[in-house]
Parts: C-alpha cells; structure tokens; sequence
C-alpha cells in the first residue's frame, strides 16, 4: 500500500509547494474573476488530494464561480466529539515585494514567499498534525475546512454550508507566533458621502463645497474616536478605533464639489452592536459639525472570545504546557475566520506559526523552526480534547 503524501514531506517542502501555488485574492466574492486571474483553486485541489489520501470525504462549495472551500470529513468514531482545523486559502497580492513570492526561498532557517506566514504556515502544521493523528485511534472525528476570500473582509467562512453535523470546535490558523488567542475584535468597514452643490471655481460662494463639509465631519469623527470609542473598555482588548482611510472628492480643479465621499475603518469589541454604533457615530458628527453624512455601504464581521472553561481552550492549553509553550491566551485586534465559526456557535480559537508583523509584507517569511513546533501542538491538543470527552 502506498505511503499518504503527508507521512512523507518534510514541513519546510510541503509548505514550499504550497507557497508555489498563486492563490492570490481576485477580490470580493461580489467580484467577477477577470480571465486567467488566479484563485483559491490551485491550492484547494492540491489539498483536497492529500487529504483524500488520509481517509478524508472531500466536499467542494462555491460561495462564487472559481472561489472554491472545502469541507473534508474523516468520520470514524460514531457519538464521538468532531474538531475542525481551519485556514483560509487566498493571499493578498504581490506588489512591491522584494523576494520572488512563489519560489518558497530557504535561507537561514526562514521560508519566503506570499503566503508563506499568512497563512500556508498554518495549513502546512495542521496538514501535518493531521497525518499524525490519522496514524492514532483516537475517540474523535476530524475535519479541515479550507475557505476562501478571507482576505476581502472574512467572506468565504460566513458562507459556509455545514450541513447537520456541524463540527464541535475549530482551530483556526493564522500566524499568532504559536500562542492561543481565545479573541479578537471584529470589524466594520463603511462608506459615507456629503452632498454640496457644484459651481464654477471662480465663484465658489455660487457652490456648497462637499470637501469642506466632509473635512469638518471628518473632524468629529476624529474627536469621537480619542472620546467615546477610546473609553469603553473590556478585559483583555484594547480600546475600540475608528481611522478614516480613504478620502475621495471633486471632479475638475476648476470646479467646486458637490459630492466627498470616505471610507471608515471600525475595530470593536466582539459584543458591540457594530450597526447601533454607526448610527450613533452618524447622529453624533450631524450634531457636532451641522453636517449629514449619508451611508453608501458598511461590510463587516465579528469578533469572538473563547472563555476560560471551554472545552477546546483548555485542550489547547495542556497541549502548549505538555509541549513547552507558553499556555496564557491572549487576544488580536485583526479580523479572522474565527468570528465566522463563533457566530454559528462553535467553540472556536486561534492559533498557528508566523508573526503578523511579517504578513503582506515585502519580505513575507516564516521561521521553519516555529512551523515545525505547531506540529505537535496541534497533535497534542487534539488527544487532549478527545480525552475530555
């Protein structure tokens, strides 16, 4: 009988031929995928297949024509606990980086390439984790979820199709530097207009300048952020932000504008009502600055936090104490899957190789040693939650 692929890759290969697969985000699932573009879809066959070698059942879904996930199932345990390893499939793009994004260069211990941190790490442990545990005869079911879009605003996993036997708990993967995060915050993204009324250059006092109305309404936002958001608080976050990110206005120099619009990016605590605030914030800057803003768009996605008794923070726990991690959890203030999988009301933290600092960025890296070290984290904290129930 042949040898599963997974009992016989090395982590640093299996992530290099991860990495050499573009699986850069098209865009929103909104979108339409431009000919020839790339997609989620390289790296989800190859993933499906090495999973189908383990035992797994594949499922493919399409939230959106060449934007694939999969749901893999290894059932074998009736009444048993099922848990989930989870990493998204796309990556952002490659401009301006200084290293070839799909070569999967080795050099001083460290893997470059897109992806490499965020987050085929993560997929690349938990492959492996994987394997290790189809070796064992475990009371516990598996399954991997691959999803796709992650990268325009967590879109793919809100989307997913779990049918009647959802899984108990998830492990998402994102590069936490090996350390349990049992939260994060969530966000909401809008777009917002002031309307003025346009006139020739020469005599602006003819014309209502949208600019300046904006400019004073972005001015109290700016002040309701240091006030109100900076003050609420919660165990374990940091204060709640709201950046002002993108600015557009006016048509022609020589004409004043009738239309300024912005985009406002919000970062909340996991139990705030996201739509409540932001018409709070509207009412608060009509009040402050005279001006109405008008909303075009808001797209968002939740926070979560895993409390100290669930059952798959203390499995990840002792796996961290058993392997000589660091056990304390912590929280993010980035967006992931996890608020997708807490939403549907499944015990559910993050976990995974690679630092943040090092994702998107020019010179995207992962240090192989720290990718070799979730391997039997992730093992481990599976037996551990096998054996609590």
């Amino acid at each position: 009988m042949n040898t599963p692929f997974l009992d016989r890759i090395s982590p640093g290969e299996l992530l290099r031929r991860l990495v050499a697969v573009d699986s850069r985000s098209p865009g929103a699932l909104t979108e339409p995928v431009p000919a020839g573009a790339p997609t989620e879809e390289g790296v989800c066959a190859l993933v499906e297949g090495w999973l189908g070698e383990l035992g797994f059942a594949c499922e493919r879904q399409y939230p959106a024509p060449r934007r694939p996930q999969l749901l893999a199932r290894r059932q074998r345990h009736p009444g048993a606990p099922t848990l989930a390893f989870s990493a998204h499939f796309d990556t952002v793009g490659t401009d301006g980086m200084t290293v070839p994004p799909f070569a999967g260069e080795l050099r001083d211990g460290r893997l470059y390439g897109r992806g490499a941190c965020d987050t085929k790490g993560s997929h690349a442990a938990m492959l492996l984790a994987l394997a290790r545990l189809c070796r064992e005869s475990l009371p516990l079911n598996l399954m991997y979820i691959g999803t796709c879009a992650e990268e325009s605003g967590v879109e793919g996993a809100r989307q997913l199709r779990l049918g009647t036997a959802p899984p108990d708990a998830v492990i998402v993967g994102e590069p936490t530097g090996n350390r349990l995060v049992a939260g994060h915050k969530g966000h909401r993204w809008l777009e917002l207009a002031v309307h003025g009324r346009a006139a020739h250059g020469s005599t602006p006092e003819a014309g209502d300048n949208a600019i300046y109305r904006m400019a004073e309404a972005i001015l109290a936002l700016r002040r309701l952020a240091a006030g109100e958001l900076a003050r609420e608080t919660r165990p374990g976050f940091t204060p709640q932000t709201l950046a002002v990110t993108v600015v557009h206005g006016g048509d022609k120099v020589n004409i004043i504008p009738a239309l300024c619009r912005i985009q406002v990016d919000l970062r909340l605590f996991p139990d705030t009502d996201a739509d409540a605030l932001a018409r709070r914030l509207l009412d608060q800057v009509r009040e402050e600055s005279g001006h109405s803003l008008e909303l075009l768009s808001a797209h968002g996605a939740g926070g979560f936090g895993c409390p100290p008794e669930s059952p798959l923070r203390r499995a990840l726990e002792t796996a961290l104490r058993e392997t000589g991690g660091d056990p304390a959890a912590t929280t993010v203030s980035y967006c992931t899957d996890a608020g997708a999988f807490a939403g549907f009301g499944i015990d559910t933290l993050v976990f995974g190789p690679g630092d943040i600092r090092h994702a998107h960025g020019p010179e995207e890296f992962i240090e192989l040693a720290e990718l070799e070290a979730a391997i039997p984290v992730l093992a481990a904290a599976a037996r551990a939650f096998a054996a609590a129930h």
